[in-house]
């Protein structure tokens, strides 16, 4: 008469009759953390990131950098008349790094900052003309059919950063800026990007890339956008390579002038 009960598993059945096992394949983990000085000395610091972007917040975190973040609450009511774009967005991105600084030491709630990142991305016309973020789902329609019908434009990011000053001389912090500039073309009409297109994915992506993510993000990608010139990580919002230049100048090179080459 056959046994009716289930036959054992085949790791308690092998093991039974001594028949080695290989081993499991390990567990994968992520990449170590890039083990530079500037890294090493931040993770250990209070750092504040002055935007609530989760872009920003995933490439710093890429990095094994766990900000406290505290948007900045300063208007944004510089005049662009007297300024090019890239002084306009420098200028924006120091307010809001200054702005956010004050805060976080007047506060009681929160540690004085060892570091302050700050960011600020803006769209300017192959004319020049800095657009405003759109407020309405045709206001963002409207802007994508404007980019779509000059062809380029550009997105420009300003990443500044702030560390108080180790001598505490006067203005008791160090601050330093960069400014990236990138291309972004788009696809034309007769290429496939009509006008049903791109109130399509407003449609369905509203709220989301109005500052040029929509460059290499997701559908964006794909259907809006011809090709890329300049740095990519620029167009999601934060120049992670400058970044860290610039966070090695206010903490290990304080008073000391950077030597800017040509491309600066």
């Amino acid at each position: 008469m056959d046994d009716p009960s289930p036959p054992p598993a085949y790791i308690t059945a092998a093991h039974s009759h001594g028949i080695p096992l290989r081993q499991t394949a390990p567990i994968k983990r992520g990449p170590p953390p890039l083990d530079i000085p500037i890294l090493k000395y931040l993770r250990s610091k209070k750092i504040i990131l002055a935007s609530a972007s989760p872009r920003r917040q995933h490439l710093l975190s890429q990095l094994s950098l766990y900000p406290t973040i505290l948007p900045s609450s300063h208007p944004e009511n510089l005049s662009q008349k007297d300024k090019t774009p890239e002084q306009y967005v420098s200028a924006t991105a120091q307010e809001k790094c200054l702005s956010v600084y004050k805060t976080a030491i007047d506060s009681s709630e929160h540690d004085d900052p060892d570091l302050v990142i700050a960011a600020d991305t803006i769209i300017a016309t192959r004319s020049g003309k800095i657009l405003e973020k759109p407020k309405s789902e045709q206001d963002h329609i409207n802007m994508l059919k404007h980019l779509r019908d000059t062809v380029y434009h550009r997105v420009l990011t300003a990443v500044v950063v702030l560390a108080p000053k180790q001598d505490l001389s006067h203005p008791g912090y160090e601050m330093e800026c960069h400014v990236e500039d990138t291309k972004v073309y788009f696809a034309g009409a007769e290429d496939g990007l009509p006008d049903d297109v791109i109130e399509s994915y407003v449609k369905s992506r509203e709220g989301a890339d109005k500052a040029g993510g929509y460059a290499i993000q997701g559908v964006g990608g794909m259907v809006l956008v011809e090709k890329v010139e300049g740095s990519v990580d620029n167009v999601v919002g934060l120049p992670v390579r400058k970044c860290l230049q610039l966070c090695e100048q206010v903490v290990f090179r304080q008073g000391q002038e950077e030597d800017r080459g040509e491309d600066d």
